[in-house]
């Protein structure tokens, strides 16, 4: 078994004595049951039949099955490494934890130690986005831990800023839960989503995110905003630019909207949007890239744990395939794309041909940024502060350490130069890796730059990074590694990209929703566009498996088959696809890959018919045949859809086993 920290779940962190921890493993207990609230910071011992001794004194549940276990550290535990057991009734299970004085860690809204924080408007008690002010007073924000050291006060850094802490302490009424109060600074307007950490004891917090809204002001004169318009004080907007992809094949831009769930085409001759294209609703789209011929989009789909390939002849969605959790950043190698699961510390890498996933490969801890050559690609493991590089050929990982407190973001590779830049958010540098030797050498940018580097684009062996808490863009020659010119854009730069033609550097504003066109020899911005002049057309359910009963059968078996879910409306067929797959969940966090076997591609073995929906479409039977010839192992089961498909990623319950 593993045990990690009940809010980062990061592997590598020691425990603190009164935080929450997690346990995974496989038979941990034998029931599936909560904690029942005794008195304030009072939580059972015994749940489910279940218990667990840390060094020899008995802990508080709060959550105990099979895979999983959720409990308080006893405040006497520690320090150093102390035993771990589970006792289930019938045996025990065993592992060992290390205990500090803190063990920081940030809960996540999604329960998965990334992405947005748990965090509440001070005033409103409401969650984010977050104006800078609340009805004329600096806004405070509640923000949620566990593992903090109570004798020493915790350092919060907003997007590299530092915010001032008002109160830190034991969240009332609840055991294993810390709350800090801290005040938004003033200069942190219209950054857009932004990277939070807290220290405590020297230690450093897994990252989460909150997004600060910009002010009224800074809207005034940006294209699409009317006269009179006010910016409403800590509510979310409709649209909420992401990120954005240039297109050489057309000369357009595409970014994505994580609020309306679209990816717009811009065209740059135009300047005007040409094609507004529906994404599955809640998908949070993030990261967004285009494959070398310009035919082909790929967005990650980070609430979805899954991808979306978007034919961009037509401009539609035509499959989405399953990754791992919370999909990050991604990038085109040839006709394969790699994609960071950033909450499973895995790479997936995806034949875009046939629409499934042939590698699943372990990274660090967090992975973020990743961009590649024909050989070789680089990822940034933003919450385990390492850069991993993948051998393309065979998958063969290597782990590259950095400096304590690095937490690496964003990649570019130039070509040029043969090195990769990666960005160190919250920092005032960054690094320059030789893809040769990889030596690994850091930058200090020698302005302070708060978000320090974020979104990274290269021209030749020019690089230019994103500065978000300080509206501004640095230009770095990567030959001599140096620092150029660090130059204004408007707030919130998110993404950028480069456009050789024109000689154009686009730099996607998040805070005031405009693609900015910055000369690069001026560094001047030349015009803006409106990067939210667009409504949704339309909404598209995802379809979501839950159960398939059978789930196995032998060759040479006909039998009907039944597939539980919801929003199977769209539903036209199904698909059993062959090995490869290799769903991992993570470094020793949610158990390993799938044993997957046989060929490649849809299996010609397994034969469809009589496919029927039901009305409320949470139900799908067909009559399944699998022929004599069908060989042992697991298939992905894929839905066909109007206009798509869709192969759910692990968790999903989506696979099926052909028997011996």
């Amino acid at each position: 078994m593993t045990v990690v920290n009940g809010a980062s779940f990061n592997p590598g962190q020691g425990l603190a004595p009164g935080s929450f921890a997690t346990i995974f493993g496989q038979n941990l207990c034998g029931q599936t049951a909560s904690g029942a609230w005794i008195a304030p910071g009072q939580l059972p011992v015994t749940v489910g039949g279940c218990s667990v001794m840390v060094g020899g004194m008995e802990a508080m549940l709060a959550y105990v099955s099979g895979g999983q276990i959720n409990f308080i550290v006893p405040q006497g535990a520690g320090p150093g490494a102390a035993s771990v057991v589970v006792n289930n009734g019938s045996g025990t299970v065993n592992g060992t934890a290390t205990i500090g004085q803190a063990g920081p860690g940030t809960f996540a809204i999604n329960g998965m130690g990334v992405g947005f924080g748990a965090m509440l408007n001070g005033m409103m008690w409401q969650e984010g986005p977050f104006s800078t002010t609340t009805n004329g007073q600096t806004t405070p924000v509640s923000i949620y831990a566990t593992g903090l050291d109570p004798a020493t006060t915790p350092v919060v850094s907003i997007g590299g800023m530092p915010a001032d802490v008002m109160w830190f302490g034991n969240a009332p009424g609840y055991a294993g839960l810390q709350q800090i109060n801290v005040s938004l600074p003033p200069g942190a307007a219209g950054a857009g989503r932004v990277p939070v950490t807290v220290t405590s004891d020297g230690q450093i917090s897994n990252v989460t995110y909150m997004e600060i809204l910009p002010t009224t002001g800074m809207m005034d004169g940006m294209p699409g905003w009317g006269s009179g318009a006010t910016v409403g004080q800590n509510t979310a907007r409709a649209d909420e630019l992401s990120y954005m992809a240039y297109n050489p094949a057309n000369n357009s831009v595409l970014v994505t909207d994580e609020n309306d769930d679209v990816v717009r085409v811009m065209s740059l001759a135009s300047q005007a949007t040409t094609a507004t294209i529906t994404l599955p609703t809640g998908s949070e789209a993030h990261a967004i890239a285009v494959n070398a011929a310009g035919t082909m989009a790929a967005v990650a789909l980070s609430a979805k744990a899954s991808v979306a390939l978007v034919d961009l002849t037509k401009n539609q969605v035509t499959g989405v395939i399953g990754t791992g959790d919370y999909p990050s950043h991604l990038a085109f190698a040839g006709s394969n794309l790699l994609v960071t699961n950033e909450a499973s510390g895995t790479v997936s890498a995806i034949d875009t041909g046939a629409g499934v996933v042939t590698h699943t490969v372990t990274v660090g801890y967090g992975p973020a940024g990743i961009a590649a050559t024909a050989n070789t690609a680089v990822v940034a493991n933003m919450q385990g502060g390492t850069i991993s590089t993948i051998n393309l050929a065979n998958y063969g990982v290597t782990n590259i350490s950095l400096p304590s407190g690095s937490l690496p973001y964003e990649v570019g590779i130039s070509a040029a130069a043969n090195k990769a830049v990666i960005s160190t958010p919250m920092s005032d540098g960054f690094l320059i890796m030789d893809l040769g030797t990889g030596a690994v050498t850091p930058v200090d940018t020698s302005v302070w730059n708060a978000m320090g580097p974020g979104a990274i684009a290269t021209n030749g062996s020019t690089a230019y990074i994103a500065n978000m808490m300080t509206a501004s863009v640095t230009a770095v020659d990567l030959a001599a590694g140096k620092v150029m010119k660090t130059f204004p854009v408007d707030p919130g730069p998110r993404a950028l990209a480069v456009n050789p033609a024109t000689n154009q550097l686009m730099v996607l504003a998040e805070g005031t929703g405009t693609l900015d066109l910055v000369d690069m020899g001026s560094y001047g911005i030349m015009g803006r566009l409106n990067g939210a002049g667009t409504q949704r057309p339309g909404n598209w359910t995802l379809p979501l498996i839950t159960a398939i009963a059978p789930n196995s059968a032998a060759p040479g078996s006909t039998f009907t088959l039944t597939i539980t879910g919801t929003g199977f409306q769209g539903a036209a067929g199904i698909e059993f696809f062959n090995g490869g797959l290799g769903y991992g969940m993570g470094p020793g966090m949610m158990g390993g890959g799938g044993p997957f076997q046989g060929g490649f591609g849809e299996d010609p073995n397994i034969k469809v018919t009589n496919f029927q929906v039901n009305a409320a479409g949470t139900q799908i039977t067909a009559t399944v045949q699998i022929l004599a010839s069908a060989t042992a192992g697991t298939r992905a089961v894929r839905l066909e859809t109007s206009g798509a498909w869709v192969m759910m990623g692990p968790g999903f319950g989506s696979f099926f086993t052909v028997a011996q």
